[in-house]
C-alpha cells in the first residue's frame, strides 16, 4: 500500500462508436449494430469496458493515493488525524470555517484551496462595498435630478403666472 501510485493502472478512453459525429456525445455506449465493427471486437476498432481494467480492491476510491474522512461540518473535524475531504454541499461559509479549523490542527485538504478561497471571499466583499456605493451615488443623482424637474415646474408655474395677469 506504500507505493499505490506505481500499482494504479491507467484506463483507456472509452469512446462511442459513432462519436466522430456532432450530435453524438463522446460518453460510452455499448455498439449494437449487426455490421458494427467495435461490437464484434475487431482489432484497432477501439476498445471495449471489461471487468479486466478495474483497480486493485485497496486502491479504489482514494483521491490522490490518499485516505481520507468525509466532512460536512467543523463538529466532524475533532477526532481526525486523516487528510480531510470536505463535502460538496457544505456552502462557501462553512467551507472557510473547517478551512481555518484545519489549519489549526494542521489537517491537509484534499479538495478544497484554502488562499483560492480566501481570495474569493475578498473579492464578494469588495464588490459588495463597490455595489453599496455605486447604489449611493444614484440614489444622490435622482435626488438631483428630482430637484432639478421641481425647479423647472416652479419656472414654469410663474411664467404661466406672469402671463395670466399681463392678459
Amino acid at each position: 500500500m506504500d507505493n499505490k501510485k506505481s500499482k494504479m493502472k491507467k484506463k483507456p478512453k472509452f469512446k462511442r462508436q459513432n462519436s466522430l459525429l456532432s450530435k453524438l456525445k463522446e460518453s460510452w455506449r455499448k455498439p449494437k449494430g449487426i455490421h458494427s465493427k467495435l461490437r464484434l471486437k475487431k482489432r484497432g476498432k477501439g476498445k471495449r469496458p471489461k471487468i479486466g481494467y478495474g483497480n486493485n480492491k485497496k486502491l479504489k476510491g482514494l483521491i490522490k493515493n490518499q485516505n481520507y474522512v468525509h466532512i460536512n461540518n467543523i463538529k466532524e473535524l475533532e477526532n481526525v488525524k486523516q487528510p480531510v475531504l470536505i463535502s460538496s454541499k457544505t456552502g462557501l461559509k462553512k467551507k472557510l470555517e473547517i478551512a481555518k479549523k484545519a489549519e489549526e490542527l494542521k489537517l491537509k485538504i484534499i479538495n478544497v484551496d484554502v488562499k483560492k478561497l480566501l481570495k474569493k471571499l475578498e473579492n464578494r466583499k469588495e464588490k459588495k462595498t463597490e455595489e453599496k456605493i455605486s447604489k449611493e451615488k444614484t440614489k444622490e443623482e435622482k435626488k438631483k435630478d428630482e430637484t432639478k424637474e421641481e425647479k423647472e415646474k416652479k419656472l414654469k408655474e410663474e411664467k404661466k403666472k406672469v402671463l395670466e395677469k399681463g392678459l
